[in-house]
């Protein structure tokens, strides 16, 4: 039983060693002002791409705020491909002006194979090139109005890819959409920002993010569950740069059931872990041969970990060793008070992790409380309930390994102006 505790504790304190410097980063990302880019020395030209299954209900009031940017609207086309819709979606897009592609293969209905046949036809009809870059979004996407702007400034600064702010459309729904709120503000605060401040890439997650054209001229071929972290870990692992640009604000409609919430981060589970093997050996390559980018493949090496799963591996281990050395005690006459302290051990963990959680949503709220449309009284009691979103991680993950798992869309529905949002809080 000793031995079992020393092995524990030994491989707990290495891989806190090893991420520690995240403790720096979190610091950082909440004292840090934004970087500020500089004017942008050349005005360039984008291709706004977005994938869209029946979203006839959100994607116009995406198009709007694309129409509503202070950017000379000339250097702005919008590719959208219409992916085995049953609705008004294309109609739509082609009234706002936008080049459309119709596609119907519904044992492909996923967002990377999506983007691939848009890509496929991009290149056929005008040629991947024919613009600098390319600006992902999804349908249910809204857009501050100078956000192309903004991102401009970073891309023409940078010149690979560029991260920008994802703010919440609906945070003050409920405690789930708030959750996502919050979960993606942890990752501006503990992630893009400190990242930013070190000269380190950040990650893509989802949407709103800027690609150099002559980063996709083989077109896209990033197609797995999780696409978005499949460009991205590929991207470090080759050496490019990932950078974040927080004036370049953007919001996402986030779920606001449980059950959409659960399906959805299953997915995600899958496929980061999909990823995972796919994609780690180039990491650890980077680590030793990449001098550029070396600290970036070991950060994305941990960011991609499955840290949970390790920690229920090594969790299911060790109680059973308490059982084994509290039956084996019993069986010498002796008391079993193990048995009990293995079951009261992770309810007392549970709940510490709860308080911690909550005192971390805390602090993000602070630091990120100017851009959080919600009155003060349901942001705490959502920071309260925020620990539910992270402690339910663990067991999805471990039920990603046991189910087959399908892309499947997010329905949107907040019939949302931007206009309604623009106003920042001071």
């Amino acid at each position: 039983m000793e031995i079992v505790q020393r092995i524990g504790s030994a491989i707990l304190t290495a891989y806190s060693i090893l991420i520690a410097y995240r403790v720096i980063f979190a610091i950082v990302g909440f004292f840090t002002k934004a970087k500020v880019y500089p004017e942008a020395g050349k005005d360039h030209t984008y291709g706004i791409v977005i994938a869209a299954r029946n979203e006839e209900k959100v994607i116009g009031r995406l198009l709007e705020s694309i129409a509503r940017q202070d950017y000379d609207r000339s250097l702005l086309t919008v590719y959208v491909v219409a992916d085995n819709c049953s609705d008004n979606t294309a109609r739509i897009c082609r009234e706002w002006g936008a080049r459309v592609y119709e596609r119907s293969e519904p044992e492909k209905a996923r967002k990377g194979w999506a983007l691939e046949y848009l890509f496929e036809n991009i290149e056929r009809d005008y040629g991947i090139g024919s613009v600098d870059a390319y600006l992902f979004f999804d349908a249910d996407n809204l857009l501050k109005s100078d956000f192309i702007t903004q991102i401009n400034r970073a891309f023409d600064a940078c010149g690979d890819i560029v991260v920008g702010y994802r703010n919440t459309k609906n945070f003050d729904t409920n405690f789930i959409s708030a959750a996502y709120g919050l979960h993606f503000y942890r990752s501006t605060m503990e992630m893009h920002r400190p990242r930013c401040f070190f000269h380190q890439s950040t990650h893509i997650a989802g949407t709103g993010y800027a690609v150099a054209s002559r980063l996709l001229k083989d077109g896209w071929h990033w197609t797995c569950l999780t696409e978005d972290t499949q460009l991205c870990l590929t991207a470090i692992s080759r050496g490019v740069k990932i950078d974040f640009c927080e004036a370049a604000e953007f919001f996402d409609e986030q779920p606001y059931s449980v059950g959409v919430m659960v399906r959805q981060r299953l997915r995600w589970a899958k496929g980061r872990l999909a990823c995972f093997f796919l994609l780690f050996p180039r990491l650890l390559r980077g680590i030793f041969i990449n001098r550029e980018r070396r600290f970036s493949c070991y950060d994305m090496f941990f960011y991609i970990l499955p840290k949970s799963l390790l920690s229920a591996l090594a969790s299911m281990l060790y109680s059973l060793a308490v059982f084994i050395a509290g039956f084996a005690a019993a069986g010498a006459g002796g008391a079993v008070p193990v048995t009990l302290a293995a079951v009261l051990g992770p309810l007392k963990a549970l709940a510490g992790s709860w308080v911690s959680y909550a005192a971390a949503g805390a602090l993000i709220a602070v630091r990120e409380r100017r851009r959080i449309h919600c009155k003060t009284g349901k942001l705490i009691l959502y920071v309260l309930l925020w620990p539910f979103f992270d402690l339910t991680g663990l067991p999805i993950a471990i039920a990603s390994l046991f189910m087959r798992v399908r892309w499947k869309p997010i329905r949107h529905d907040r019939d949302i102006a931007i206009g309604e949002l623009e106003t920042v809080k001071k």
